[in-house]
């Protein structure tokens, strides 16, 4: 079960302030709105808009079948994907599975494969990786919905290359799992050619909001994480969440505040400072979401608006010895989202007599680790409150399945209303597209001409340089 809540009392003008902090009216105001804004965004699910409300529900015997295949058969997974189709998978892993899963013998892994990750066509990291790994060993996961993506498609060119020349001919139709939109992408005809196994990616789900669908739970359900559990916390937030009354809606609250904080206090830049090195992860995932799915120039009527926040991830305790400086005493236009976890998963403490004779280390005798998390969160809250700054707070009791998928819906959903309430599209990326057609273009792709010309007249002006 999902125990989290969301806490965001220092975002009001009772603690920070009507110069920074939301006050009750302004507040009340949007509440009594949201109403007809969960209409819209009801409206959104019922239309088929993004397949993201569906994936606490999915059918999971084809990927069920496909993980019973290759469970504990293989010694590494490389899961080829860029953007959200590699930050989602990573960011799933890194919350649920063992910190250091990689350096793990097979037997402490439960037979589950390392995982690697090729999600950036850099020569020398993808050369470095194909030699550290024993490739009749290896299974790979190409995930990419359109099937289009240059980088992905250049990596597992390179790749299928590589292994018919090492492994042989045989090594795609049994080390290779497509994931990918079989109504559109080429990949599909590629997958019939060698007779490669597919998982479907929906037409309607845009790789940021895929984590919990077939992009993250093949990696994940190789590595043991309980797929079940993750859908269902994340059902349990749908249920929770699913009416207009912002008071009670963690979601439509996060994205209620951070609007409004945007809007009447210019709070552009979103911090998630995470409390927990397995949730900064999540993190990590949610600055990609929040960047492509708000930051757009037009709204849905065509109007030029350029609105979207700028999201940071933050680490604590780490970042309290270099990003709280800029937090605390920089410009007046962040707020900060902590979020923190009541039980991390293991105990250790300092010991009780280390160095007697010397005061400085005396106050941590005995000092409980856990305990050292909850002050430096506490600490940082309350600096941060006194500085006028606002805060908001998302606790988890543990971090497991249950919590980790209900925390994923909630950023999802929220994403969604903050889109609802900016009236932008949260699932397309026209200045994405425009960077993939600008490379389309470079290479030669046929219906890209005006584009390679402007590029190379672009290219040939004068530099000024130093």
């Amino acid at each position: 079960m999902s125990n989290l809540t969301l806490d965001y009392t220092n975002c009001l003008s009772d603690a920070i302030g009507a110069t920074h902090g939301l006050t009750k009216s302004e507040v009340d105001t949007l509440v009594a709105k949201f109403p007809k804004h969960h209409e819209n965004v009801e409206e959104l699910r019922s239309t088929g808009e993004c397949a993201f409300f569906d994936l606490p529900y999915q059918d999971l015997s084809e990927l069920k079948g496909l993980l019973k295949k290759h469970q504990g058969k293989w010694e590494n997974l490389v899961v080829v994907a860029i953007g959200g189709s590699s930050i989602g998978p990573r960011s799933l892993l890194n919350a649920l599975g063992h910190g250091q899963h990689n350096h793990l013998e097979a037997k402490e892994r439960k037979n589950a494969p390392r995982v690697f990750f090729a999600n950036n066509p850099d020569p020398r990291a993808l050369s470095e990786l194909v030699e550290t790994l024993d490739l009749k060993k290896t299974l790979f996961q190409v995930t990419s919905k359109s099937g289009l993506s240059v980088e992905t498609l250049a990596i597992w060119l390179w790749l299928s290359d590589v292994l018919k020349k090492k492994v042989g001919k045989s090594a795609l139709a049994n080390q290779v799992v497509f994931t990918t939109d079989r109504d559109k992408s080429p990949l599909m005809e590629i997958a019939k050619q060698e007779k490669i196994d597919t998982l479907p990616v929906p037409t309607n789900l845009p790789g940021r909001y895929g984590v919990l669908g077939n992009t993250g739970l093949f990696a994940a359900g190789l590595c043991n994480i309980d797929i079940a559990k993750l859908l269902a916390g994340a059902g349990e937030m749908d249920k929770r969440c699913r009416h207009g009354d912002a008071f009670k809606n963690p979601a439509y609250m996060h994205a209620l505040v951070h609007y409004l904080l945007t809007r009447k206090r210019r709070k552009t830049i979103h911090v998630m400072f995470s409390f927990s090195n397995r949730v900064h992860s999540v993190g990590e995932w949610y600055s990609h979401l929040c960047a492509v799915s708000q930051g757009k120039m037009l709204n849905r009527k065509g109007k030029a608006v350029h609105v979207g926040p700028s999201p940071v991830a933050a680490l604590g305790t780490f970042d309290q010895h270099g990003q709280m400086q800029l937090f605390c005493e920089g410009p007046f236009d962040k707020v900060v989202t902590f979020v923190t976890v009541k039980d991390h998963g293991a105990k250790i403490s300092a010991p009780a007599a280390a160095y007697p004779k010397l005061e400085a280390v005396q106050h941590l005798q005995n000092a409980d680790f856990t305990t050292i998390m909850d002050y430096g969160y506490w600490g940082t809250e309350q600096h941060i409150t006194a500085a006028g700054r606002p805060n908001m707070t998302i606790q988890l009791d543990v971090v497991d399945e249950a919590n980790i998928g209900g925390l994923y819906y909630l950023l999802e959903l929220s994403t969604a209303m903050s889109a609802e309430l900016y009236g932008i599209d949260p699932f397309d990326q026209p200045g994405v597209e425009h960077c993939k057609q600008a490379t389309f273009a470079q290479f030669g792709r046929a219906g890209f001409e005006d584009l390679s010309n402007r590029i190379r007249d672009y290219r040939a002006k004068p530099r000024k340089t130093c």
